[in-house]
């Protein structure tokens, strides 16, 4: 993969960075990461990258949807089973 665009993930972030495989059958189309750093003066900072393919309206829904997920996650955390 000798494209102008980016390089593979895996030559991005190095062997040391994993994430949890898909799901078994499906296939990788595009992608969005965001990755806490240290920058070059040694401060924490986040990088964000996305695929080629993908358009900003993809992106912005795709963040809203996991967004709203997480956020329920949280509230249910401190939710007691009787608030169900």
């Amino acid at each position: 993969m000798a494209d102008d665009y980016g390089q593979p993930i895996g030559q991005v972030l190095g062997d040391g960075f994993v994430v949890p495989p898909l799901l078994e059958g499906w296939t990788a189309l595009d992608g969005i990461v965001l990755v806490k750093c240290l920058d070059a003066e040694g401060r924490s900072a986040w990088a964000f990258r996305e695929t080629e393919s993908l358009n900003e309206e993809e992106i912005i829904g795709a963040l809203t949807v996991q967004l709203d997920i997480m956020r329920e996650r949280t509230v249910n955390m401190y939710r007691g089973e009787d608030d169900d």
